[in-house]
Parts: structure tokens; sequence; C-alpha cells
């Protein structure tokens, strides 16, 4: 399983990146911006501390996928992933959205990293929401869908955090969010269909 995962992790970050990358700066198609609103209007620009809340998401999703232990599990969370990748791509492509950070951002603290590493031209749908719903469906099946309540809330208050940095950093809109998670709940439903009748959960503890 170690050099399964190592080898699908190498696999799918090369793809991922390379392509998130070149979408986000090339637009084929004309840009657009999305409609504020009361909730991006709500939360002021903040680079500190929410950068760096911002960038912690590739440390929850990048970590939990190494706990997986069953290769039917792992099939199933790639299928997510490429699921939602693949669909975020087509429309960053077809229908490229503009993330409203300001232009110009210099120095060298977190959000000028940010803005020089990504490009703008993928806002829509915010995929730091769709990871979050990838790696929340798959530490519910992980887990049996048994998780203990502290996980469950320390993932609440993490998740919460970084939506709110991603509006906070201007990396994007609401509206980015909302598509964001609603995407990566189908590509989960899509996924895991049938996931109890081919891998069961793990069985519960006696007594």
């Amino acid at each position: 399983m170690v050099a399964q995962k190592a080898g699908l992790t190498l696999a799918i970050n090369l793809l991922f990146w390379g392509g998130y990358a070149w979408l986000a700066r090339h637009a084929f198609f004309p840009v657009r911006q999305m409609a504020t609103t009361w909730v991006d209007e709500a939360i002021p620009f903040a680079p500190e501390p929410w950068a760096a809340v911002y960038l912690s998401q590739f440390l929850l999703t990048g970590l939990l996928p190494w706990f997986i232990d069953s290769a039917a599990v792992l099939r199933r969370y790639v299928l997510a992933l490429l699921l939602l990748s693949g669909v975020s791509f087509a429309v960053f492509l077809l229908w490229p959205v503009a993330s409203p950070r300001p232009t110009g951002l210099l120095g060298s603290g977190l959000m000028a990293w940010i803005a020089r590493a990504d490009g703008a031209y993928n806002a829509f749908p915010s995929l730091h929401a769709g990871f979050l719903a990838l790696v929340g469906g798959l530490g519910w099946r992980m887990f049996g869908r048994r998780p203990a309540w502290p996980a469950i809330a320390l993932f609440g208050v993490w998740a919460t955090a970084i939506l709110y940095a991603t509006l906070a950093t201007r990396q994007h809109y609401a509206w980015d969010l909302g598509a964001g998670l609603a995407l990566g709940s189908l590509a989960n439903r899509i996924a895991w269909r049938d996931f109890n009748r081919s891998a069961p959960t793990r069985p519960e503890s006696p007594g």
C-alpha cells in the first residue's frame, strides 16, 4: 500500500498541479467576475493571519489519504479526486472566473507568495472547498462512519477557518465556495456509491 500510495501521489500531483497552474494563467474565453454577496462584503481583506490558514488546507488534504489502509477505499478516493478535478478544470477552461484579490501584492509575506504562485483564472469553483468536502467524506468512511466527536469538531473548526480564509485573502467569492462544496459532495456521492456493499466499514467494537 505504501508504494501504491506513493506512486499515486506522485502521478496525481504532477497531473493536477501541471493542469491547475496552466489553466490558472491562460484564458481562452472571456474572463468573468462574480457578483459579490453580503458575505463577501462582511469579511475584510486580511492577509495576516489568514494566508497561513488558507495554506493549511494542503496539510489537511495531503496527510489524511496516507492513513488509508484499504485498496478499495483508495480507489474510491482517487475516483472522487479525478471527478472533482476534471469538472473543475473544464470550468476553468470554458468559463474562467478571476479571483477578487487585489493586484500588485508585493513583498515577501505569505499573501505575496500566494499571489505569485497562483494564477487568477481559477476562482470558480473553489477547489479549496471541493477538497474539504472530499477529505470530509474520506474521513467519515475511513473511520467506519463513527469518528470520535473531538475529531469531528476539530475538522469542522479547521474547515470553517479555511473557508473564511479563502474570502479574507480574496482568493474566492462566496459563490465559489458553494459551488466547490457542492461539486466535492457530488464527486463523493458518485465515487462512494454502493460502498457499503463492496467494502464494508470497520466493525463495531465489542461491548
